[in-house]
């Protein structure tokens, strides 16, 4: 740890510190916008283009304009368009053109696209936070206007690369259940899944808190968790409906979700509509609560009667996830019952000899392809606050911070806080209280996820979990590591300069680096601390490689990395030897100081 401190942070100290995901979305701005200080100059930006861009066919915003449309059209503020560079121009137009075309067909309610052509200066910012009780940003792209929600919504440049579908979902309706919507609404009911669930929310039209109620029924919707199949949602306006559905002494505001009678809920049911068993259960209100606090209510009430946790509503702060991982078309219908019976059975052991457990503990279940598995499905434990720990490491470069998040076990391997009940033990109830218990008394073993050995090699060498520890730590030259994802854009970009560099090593006739790459997503090896995100580039020092460089910077260049291999190669370590005999005459000058 000494030596990580002597030797290398002086070097990372040199090498920019991580991006947070904000300033990773400026970074890929700077190549679309031209952005401003803080201290904007109005006189100071140009634009070779002038006002010749395609958002010229849309009319110019004024607060006169505003103040006519705003209660009857939904509205897109384009900000500033000048200070974009020609090919980004383009391409937002196309979106703000297609987002029109989508409204047009799916709304009566007009769309109105205006644009704000002044440079944004710091008159216009206080301007636009006095009148309409919103700040313009460095890098806000459009203001966005819905019919529900007052306030208006500043799309910046996070939202753009992150979030692009907010544009059509802050548009969409919200759907009211009258009687002459109630045939539709039982057709959806009728072919509802048993994994979704239908939101209603009962607004009295007599009652003065109507507007309020659908306003903040309409933000819950833009939640990021929430799911988005707007046919599940639904404002109940109508008590005659309500008594129909066999709701009695409905409230203003109040929620309630619909669910199909099944497995997952115990098959437990309160009406039927079309000979469908379904299951209505009250959820909380919407009157004097946030939103977070909403979906909170809404997770509570969905976790009382069903099995398994609805993550649509979010995820809850919990210490242990349950998991049932399994792939409906290599397991028959029986056998899926079967392990959602034992859950369940486990579950209402937890609620009657453990609530408190029980509360701090998230059933999710996952239809999807096991890895590393070959019964067609698997159960695992993970501990979530440990993990959440895990995942905070990568942020940290202070050892003694690491330690205390509990990132290496006693023995300087790394933790997965995953933990997967063995294939040969049948899941019954007992099984999983069993295994449950042994995870939460610390007596379980730790599961680390691997690939198979790959049988051949490119001009990097293919690391996986079972093999990295030979391979890496106990190299006994430097090791070059690229760690990347299947679904990771910048992971194909990057990798070919990547193995370039690799071809060169390989050429040479007695390389002093070896380059490797690894699958994060399927390789969490026990040895070195792990990434949540990729890419990764680091270097495993012969002598340190528990404490790997890693390439920390905001902008990538193939010279960049390719300097960052280079530099991390050439620097010579203290001996080992040299470097305790240092140590030791170090502490004897202390001792003789005090």
């Amino acid at each position: 740890m000494n030596l990580f401190r002597r030797v290398c942070i002086p070097l990372l100290r040199q090498v920019p510190k991580i991006a947070t995901p904000r300033v990773v979305a400026l970074s890929l701005l700077t190549s679309h916008l031209i952005l401003f200080p803080k201290k904007v100059n109005a006189t100071s930006i140009s634009n070779p283009e002038g006002t010749n861009n395609g958002f010229n066919k849309y009319e110019k915003f004024s607060d006169q304009i505003y103040e006519q449309i705003h209660q009857t059209h939904d509205i897109i503020i384009v900000v500033d368009p000048d200070r974009f560079v020609e090919h980004f121009l383009d391409e937002l137009l196309q979106v703000v053109d297609q987002v029109v075309k989508v409204q047009k067909v799916r709304s009566k309610r007009p769309l109105k696209v205006l644009t704000l052509n002044e440079p944004i200066t710091e008159k216009l910012v206080r301007d636009f936070e006095q009148k309409y009780k919103i700040t313009i940003e460095q890098d806000t792209i459009m203001l966005l206007k819905n019919k529900y929600i007052q306030r208006i919504y500043n799309f910046n440049a996070n939202d753009y690369f992150e979030n692009r579908i907010l544009l059509i979902n802050y548009f969409k309706k919200i759907n009211k259940l009258t009687q002459k919507k109630l045939n539709e609404f039982e057709q959806i009911l009728s072919y509802l899944p048993s994994t979704e669930t239908a939101v209603l929310v009962y607004a009295d039209k007599t009652s003065p808190q109507y507007k309020n109620v659908q306003t903040r029924f309409c933000i819950m919707q833009q939640n990021d968790n929430y799911q988005k199949n707007e046919k599940l949602h639904w404002i109940l306006i109508d008590k005659a409906v309500a008594d129909k559905l066999g709701i009695q002494n409905i409230q203003n505001g109040q929620l309630f979700f619909l669910q199909k009678s099944s497995k997952l809920n115990n098959f437990q049911s309160s009406i039927i509509v079309n000979n469908k068993k379904l299951l209505i259960t009250p959820a909380g209100t919407l009157g004097g609560k946030s939103v977070d606090n909403v979906m909170e209510d809404l997770t509570q009430a969905y976790n009382d009667v069903n099995v398994f946790s609805n993550r649509s509503f979010g995820k809850s702060s919990t210490k242990y996830s349950i998991v049932l991982e399994l792939d409906l078309n290599k397991i028959p219908k029986h056998e899926e019952t079967r392990l959602v019976k034992a859950f369940g059975e486990l579950k209402k052991y937890l609620k009657e000899t453990n609530p408190e457990l029980l509360a701090k503990t998230e059933f999710i279940y996952l239809n999807k392809t096991p890895k590393d598995n070959h019964l067609g499905y698997q159960v695992y434990i993970r501990d979530d606050q440990k993990y959440g720990d895990r995942l905070r490491q990568h942020q940290e470069t202070n050892m003694e911070i690491m330690k205390k998040l509990s990132v290496f076990n006693e023995f300087g391997q790394a933790h997965s806080y995953v933990y997967r009940l063995d294939e040969q033990i049948q899941v019954s109830k007992d099984s999983l209280i069993s295994f449950f218990m042994a995870v939460k008394n610390g007596h379980a073993s730790e599961y680390f996820q691997s690939q198979e050995q790959p049988k051949y090699k490119k001009y990097s060498v293919k690391l996986v979990s079972k093999i990295f520890e030979k391979e890496v730590m106990e190299s006994k030259k430097d090791y070059a590591i690229f760690q990347y994802s299947k679904n990771c854009h910048a992971c194909g970009e990057y990798g070919q300069y990547y193995e370039n560099l690799a071809l060169e090593s390989y050429k040479q006739e007695n390389p002093t680096m070896i380059y490797g790459r690894m699958n994060n997503d399927h390789n969490k090896p026990s040895c070195i601390q792990d990434f949540p995100y990729t890419p990764v580039f680091m270097v495993c020092k012969k002598g340190i490689q528990k404490y790997p460089y890693v390439y920390r910077n905001q902008k990538f260049t193939p010279d960049l990395l390719k300097s960052f291999f280079s530099v991390t190669n050439a620097i010579n370590l203290i001996p080992e030897e040299q470097y305790q005999k240092l140590q030791a005459e170090r502490a004897l000058f202390m001792q003789n100081q005090q």
